[in-house]
């Protein structure tokens, strides 16, 4: 456990840590961790994690979207890959984003058979950057942020997840979705 990285995240938790009387993790890997840190085991129940349950509970296999871009893009005959994208974190501002905006202008150049949905973060300072670099790529769709019904279902259509969110490391590959972490740091090993 790193206290301060990724910020305030990890902070937080540790804080909330030490005043729990109980613990409640969602994998016999995070009570383990939780038992190396001096937490007593009959402190600690293992639950599964909630935020799994309702991903799952809200996928549906021929769900149609609201936006007809996702649509074409999920149910077109010559099935292009999609690859999902969220970028957002703090630690990635200024050049570490430039770059991840480059890498995906370069995908979309050099393979024809993939489109990439970016629901961009509300941020100015990443609209600005994104809409710079990316807008004028065909196969790069730049969409408003999704509401969580449509977002899930769109990864559940997904090739690839690329993303600097910790959520997101956890419910792509309870999808059976790789997922492509732009972090130098996870506080989800067990995704990794």
């Amino acid at each position: 456990r790193k206290k301060y990285a990724p910020f305030p995240e990890e902070i937080n938790r540790t804080l909330t840590g030490v005043l729990a009387d109980l613990h409640f993790a969602p994998t016999p890997t995070a009570r383990d961790n939780l038992l190396r840190e001096g937490v007593k085991k009959e402190d600690i129940y293992v639950t599964g994690n909630t935020v799994i349950d309702a991903l799952l509970a809200t996928i549906k296999p021929d769900y149609v979207f609201a936006d007809e871009l996702f649509n074409r893009l999920v149910y077109s005959p010559d099935k292009k890959r999609i690859l999902l994208v969220t970028a957002h974190r703090r630690e990635n501002w200024g050049k570490p984003l430039r770059e991840i905006f480059f890498a995906l202008k370069e995908i979309s150049e050099n393979y024809p058979g993939v489109e990439i949905v970016f629901p961009v973060h509300k941020n100015p300072a990443i609209r600005l950057e994104a809409t710079k670099i990316l807008n004028a790529s065909p196969r790069i769709h730049l969409t408003e942020p999704l509401s969580y019904e449509p977002f899930v279902n769109l990864m559940a259509k997904s090739y690839l997840v690329l993303t600097d969110s910790g959520g997101l490391q956890e419910e792509a590959p309870s999808l059976g979705k790789p997922v492509l972490v732009m972090r130098n740091t996870t506080e989800r090993p067990e995704a990794v």
